[in-house]
């Protein structure tokens, strides 16, 4: 950074003379493009030499387009990939130790924004190796210093890289290529603990809207609510691992999330906790978790839509086009069956339809719906003119409950498939998920159909 400071008696680094400059150039460049009053930095491809190219300049998205979003796999921590359509790339935390062969694998030969919620270790650890890894544009933190070998192992890296430019996290808006990353307000320093100072970001790409805030609890998500700086977002990064003390009804009740993943891995403090799962549940968000999935990756479209990527499928840049998602590069079901992204409920309608299929829940089951778990059942309709096999696929509720399909399952051209709670023989055009009790709320809940290769086909909402 220009430079990166260093550690004073107050515990506070301050930039440098020629970090303030090319701060102030940015933010003079765009001062009319800005967010309630806020400085508007843009990141786009070039060489660092030459300032930012204005957002007028942008050129035309091909509709198949996608900002990727990849929660990578490490352990009991956190680093969360984004890629621009046009090829820019952040990267927000960087778990507890190298991720750099992870990046490399994704394909990610350069950082243009780097960003540290907070300096504790599981989201710090790894990101001097990155620093001293590849080139990285532009550094931000909340500005709070920490006492740990590993903080004081992050500053002496970016000493070492007086290119970078340092931004503190205040409330701005940074452009990365057609999405935009809007910095949350921070509690004042030396409030509140380092949990409750982390860096929150709202990215947006159109209707896709995702909310990221490091290891934040209950008093910091108060503060976000309380401001009104918390909208509706499709994606959420649960706050501190899931933790209990990382959600509260209203701030749930303000983002209203349709995916929630969960960063987490082995740990002895509960993680995930078991009131945030049942919090999420209750929102009918489709929660994924890192333990158990791996790395997760979310395909955002400009309509809202998205698409999900779980393992070796999200770490896969050749596959998946590092950012770019076409129905010809899709893998598992036949390419012209291919549905990238989710295709919601509209209110009030008995169905979600794409592609030529149609997905439907009957909750309500006759009598005491734990007695006759039969009597809730999910029906997947085909109206395209060709059987479709969907071997391998899965039907999951909300709170993960699912069935899969088994081997030579095929749903026939004009056809359905019906998905019974509890227990039967299987025929081929009945299945049944043995359980003996009801699985779907009849309040109200998500039915998510997901493809042998774990892209999410269709999401209905009920």
């Amino acid at each position: 950074m220009q430079t990166p400071g260093r550690v004073g008696r107050e515990g506070r680094r301050a930039p440098v003379a020629a970090a303030a400059a090319v701060i102030l150039g940015l933010l003079a460049a765009a001062a009319t493009a800005t967010l309630s009053q806020a400085p508007r930095v843009e990141l786009q491809t070039g060489s660092t030499a030459h300032p930012p190219a204005p957002a007028t300049a942008a050129l035309p998205l091909p509709p198949d387009t996608v900002l990727r979003v990849t929660f990578l796999d490490v352990g009991q921590g956190d680093a969360v990939l984004l890629q621009a359509p046009e090829g820019q790339t952040a990267l927000v935390d960087a778990g507890p130790g190298d991720i750099v062969p992870m990046l490399r694998e994704m394909g990610v030969e350069r950082i243009d924004l780097l960003v540290a919620t907070h300096p504790h270790a599981d989201h710090v650890g790894g990101m001097a190796r990155v620093i001293r890894s590849m080139p990285v544009r532009f550094y931000m933190d909340n500005g709070q210093a920490h006492t740990t070998a590993t903080y004081r192992r992050l500053m002496t890296a970016l000493d070492e890289r007086p290119e970078i430019t340092y931004l503190e996290a205040v409330s701005r808006t940074i452009s990365l290529g057609s999405a935009e990353i809007e910095v949350l307000p921070l509690l004042p320093s030396a409030t509140t603990d380092h949990n409750n100072r982390s860096v929150a970001l709202v990215v947006r790409f159109g209707d896709f809207r995702v909310l990221l805030s490091g290891d934040s609890e209950v008093r910091q998500l108060t503060h976000l609510v309380g401001l009104g700086v918390v909208p509706a977002v499709t994606l959420l990064k649960a706050p501190h691992h899931g933790s209990d003390n990382g959600v509260t009804p209203e701030f749930l009740a303000a983002a209203r999330p349709e995916v929630v993943v969960i960063s987490v891995g082995r740990n002895r403090y509960g993680h995930p906790g078991p009131a945030a799962l049942r919090a999420f549940a209750g929102v009918g968000a489709t929660v994924l978790r890192t333990d158990l999935e791996g790395h997760v990756a979310i395909l955002g479209r400009r309509d809202g839509g998205y698409g999900v990527a779980r393992g070796e499928q999200a770490a896969s840049a050749r596959e998946l086009g590092a950012g770019r998602v076409r129905t010809g590069e899709t893998t598992g079901a036949a390419a012209e069956d291919a549905v990238i992204g989710a295709v919601r409920a509209v209110p009030g309608s008995a169905a979600a339809a794409s592609r030529g299929l149609r997905l439907r829940v009957h909750a309500d089951a006759p009598g005491d719906d734990n007695r006759n778990p039969n009597g809730e059942y999910a029906v997947l309709e085909n109206s395209r003119g060709s059987d479709l096999s969907i071997a391998g696929w899965t039907l999951c509720d909300a709170a993960n409950h699912c069935f899969r399909f088994p081997r030579g399952a095929v749903l026939a051209a004009g056809g359905q498939v019906v998905v019974h709670t509890g227990s039967g023989q299987d025929d081929g055009i009945r299945y049944f998920m043995g359980r003996g009790r009801a699985v779907w709320n009849n309040n109200g809940d998500t039915a998510t159909l997901i493809d042998a290769a774990g892209t999410t086909v269709l999401v209905f909402r009920y």
